[in-house]
C-alpha cells in the first residue's frame, strides 16, 4: 500500500491543476496586426473580463503583454445559432458550452516582458496553445516601472484597483501624445493628471489652448462637483490668459493677463483656419485675401466701418460678389 504522501510527490493536488485554474485560455490563433484569439478556459465566466483589460500570454521564452480588445461567442455547429437547443434545463447548457459552444477573447499584443522583466517592442506572436493569465502586479510593474521622480502614478488599470500605472514622464514629453475616448469617459480628467505630472516633476512646459475651461482655474465634473484646476494646484508655476475678461468674471474664474487681439493682427490665413469653425466658404475666404490686398492691414477695421461708397468700390475693382 503506497501511502499517500508519496502519493503527492507524483501527483500533486495544487500543481498543473492550480495553473489550469487561474488560466484564462489558450491561444488558437491570431496575428501580428489583427491580435490574437484566445479561447476561454471551460467554466470561465465571460461576463468577469472586460474590454481594456490586461493580459498575458506566457510564450516558451518570452511573456506577452497583451490587451483584450474584442469578445465574442462562437460555436463549431453553425445549426445552433439559427435553431438554438431548449436550455430549460441547466445540465444541457452545461454539456455544450465550453465544446460546442465557446468564447473567444481578442487581445491586442503591446510589449514582450524578457526574461529579466524589462518591457521590449513586440515583434513576434506566441505559438498555438500558449496559456493566457490576468495581468499580475508584478507584470504591469515590468512595463510601467514603479513610481519615481520621473514615473508619475495616473491611477490604476481596470479591476487592478491595488495596481498602479506610473508613467514616464520624460519620455512621455519626448513624443507626440493624444488622449482619445468616447464621451463621458475621463478624457479631460485623465489630461489634467497628465499635465500635472509633468508640472509637478518639472520635465517640460505646457502652452494649453483650454477653450473649454476644464485645466486653467477649475472645472465641474459631470457629478456636479468642482475639481480644482492647474492654476490652484501649481499657483506658482501656471498663468492663466483670457481673451475674453468677462466671461471669466461672470464664471469666477481667476486669470493673470487679458490678452487683447487689434483688428490690424488679423490675417486672412486666420480666417482661414477657422473656416470651417465659422461655416466659411471658399468665396468668402479669397474675399478676406482680396480685401487684405487692396486695403492693407487695416482691412478688417475698415470692412466692419465700411461705408456704402466703399463696398461699390470694393464691388465694381474686385470680383467680390455683393452676397459674400
Amino acid at each position: 500500500m503506497t501511502p499517500k504522501e508519496n502519493l503527492e510527490d507524483w501527483f500533486p493536488e495544487h500543481g498543473a491543476g492550480l495553473i489550469a485554474q487561474n488560466r484564462l485560455g489558450v491561444v488558437v490563433g491570431g496575428s501580428l496586426s489583427r491580435g490574437l484569439a484566445v479561447k476561454l478556459e471551460l467554466g470561465q465566466p465571460i461576463e468577469d473580463l472586460a474590454v481594456g483589460r490586461y493580459i498575458v500570454v506566457h510564450g516558451q521564452r518570452k511573456r506577452f503583454f497583451c490587451m483584450i480588445t474584442d469578445i465574442s461567442l462562437e460555436s463549431t455547429n453553425p445549426a445552433i445559432q439559427a435553431d438554438p437547443p431548449e436550455f430549460s434545463d441547466p445540465f444541457l447548457r452545461d454539456v455544450y458550452s465550453g465544446t460546442t459552444t465557446y468564447a473567444i477573447v481578442t487581445v491586442a499584443p503591446m510589449l514582450v516582458i524578457s526574461e529579466e522583466n524589462k518591457p521590449l517592442p513586440v515583434k513576434t506572436i506566441p505559438g498555438h496553445f500558449m496559456p493566457a493569465f490576468n495581468a499580475t502586479e508584478d507584470d504591469v510593474n515590468a512595463v510601467f516601472g514603479q513610481e519615481d521622480a520621473t514615473h508619475f502614478n495616473v491611477g490604476a488599470p481596470l479591476e487592478l484597483e491595488h495596481t498602479s500605472i506610473n508613467l514616464d514622464l520624460q519620455r512621455l514629453v519626448e513624443r507626440s501624445v493624444g488622449v482619445f475616448g468616447k464621451s463621458g469617459t475621463g478624457k479631460s480628467f485623465l489630461t489634467r493628471v497628465l499635465l500635472a505630472g509633468v508640472i509637478a516633476r518639472g520635465v517640460g512646459v505646457s502652452l494649453i489652448f483650454d477653450m473649454h475651461n476644464d485645466y486653467g482655474w477649475e472645472v465641474i465634473n459631470e457629478s456636479g462637483y468642482t475639481v480644482k484646476g492647474l492654476k490652484q494646484l501649481f499657483p506658482n508655476k501656471v498663468t492663466i490668459l483670457t481673451l475674453d475678461a468677462e466671461s471669466s468674471r461672470r464664471r469666477n474664474a481667476k486669470y493673470d493677463f487679458e490678452v487683447k487681439l487689434g483688428y490690424s493682427e488679423i490675417e486672412p490665413e486666420d480666417i482661414a483656419m477657422l473656416a470651417g469653425t465659422m461655416n466659411l466658404s471658399d468665396t468668402m475666404i479669397d474675399g478676406a485675401y482680396t480685401l487684405r490686398k487692396i486695403w492693407g492691414s487695416d482691412w478688417v477695421t475698415r470692412l466692419i466701418h465700411a461705408s456704402q461708397e466703399d463696398i461699390e468700390f470694393v464691388l465694381e475693382k474686385t470680383n467680390i460678389a455683393s452676397g459674400t
